[in-house]
């Protein structure tokens, strides 16, 4: 595979920040790749009333700058890779956006919760901000990165982005342990049986369902290197998809969820579908979300 483009990582400096510069820099090692430390502060007039972080008035503390940089020479030395580092003065989310485009970064990460305690009993804002409205695949971090991926949990929809999704699978799989797995929505039983269809034609219905999903898949594995195909497994489970994925997940021990981020029904392209968003706020591993470019 070509080499990553730079690569986001946004910090705060807290623990679930540190947390994504370390696997980002693990990241940026397996693939070649610049790091860019970002650290984004907000101005207090950005947020009257409430408490979420560090706020300054209009100008960035050089005290945040020096410490940008000692984690970037910590970085270089430990993992031998290219870091730069920036700083942006605004709302979170929107400046990390912004810097990713600026620089044509091949992947965002941030880690799952920022310093903010108002923010921490659900997915961090700037987490769920970022997802909403950054184009850029974006990493979000739980797990501690102590070593690259060894098991990635692929979950495909046979939408565009599901190509797009295996890839990312492959390349961040270091070992090569890679689940496909496909979630089999089951049709509404007792809604068609109201309507007055036979359970003869409801079981033929299931049976053509599947049938289609296991072409789907045996095309997407098709897609595969042929020397990759023997590491790759796939399935094909019934169930509602964010629980079958992230039972799977847990089930496998994965250390890394990969799925698309749009949903089904036409949704505008920034934002992210109920799917994703279910899987991204419950899995206790990293997920990983990605568009169909």
């Amino acid at each position: 595979m070509p080499t990553l483009p730079p690569i986001v990582a946004a910090t705060d400096f807290s623990s679930d920040a540190n947390r994504a510069v370390l696997r980002a820099a693990l990241i940026a090692r397996q693939q070649d790749a610049e790091l860019h430390l970002l650290h984004v502060t907000a101005p207090l007039a950005l947020y009257p009333g409430q408490d979420v972080g560090p706020a300054y008035g209009g100008a960035i503390p050089a005290v945040l700058g020096e410490h940008a940089e000692a984690t970037a020479r910590v970085l270089r030395e430990r993992y031998d890779i290219r870091v730069h580092v920036a700083q942006r003065l605004g709302r979170a989310h929107s400046r990390i956006a912004d810097y990713a485009v600026e620089v044509g970064a091949g992947l965002v990460v941030a880690g799952a919760r920022g310093q903010s305690p108002l923010l921490r009993l659900l997915l961090g804002s700037t987490a769920w901000r970022l997802l909403r409205v950054c184009r850029r695949p974006v990493l979000i971090v739980r797990g501690e990165p102590v070593a690259p991926y060894g098991r990635v949990l692929a979950a495909v929809d046979f939408f565009p982005h599901s190509r797009v999704v295996v890839e990312w699978s492959r390349r961040l799989a270091a070992d090569g342990h890679l689940r496909l797995l496909h979630a089999l929505e089951p049709l509404d039983e007792s809604g068609l049986r109201a309507k007055g269809v036979d359970g003869a034609v409801i079981k033929q219905g299931q049976e053509e369902m599947r049938a289609i999903a296991e072409n789907l898949m045996a095309n997407l594995c098709a897609s595969v290197p042929g020397d990759e195909k023997t590491r790759i497994e796939s399935l094909i489970r019934p169930g509602y998809p964010p629980t079958r994925i992230l039972e799977s997940a847990a089930d496998w021990r994965s250390d890394l969820i990969v799925l698309g981020r749009q949903g089904r029904g036409g949704l505008e392209e920034f934002l992210v579908g109920s799917v994703s968003k279910d899987v991204a706020q419950e899995a206790v591993c990293d997920v990983l979300l990605v568009g169909e470019d």
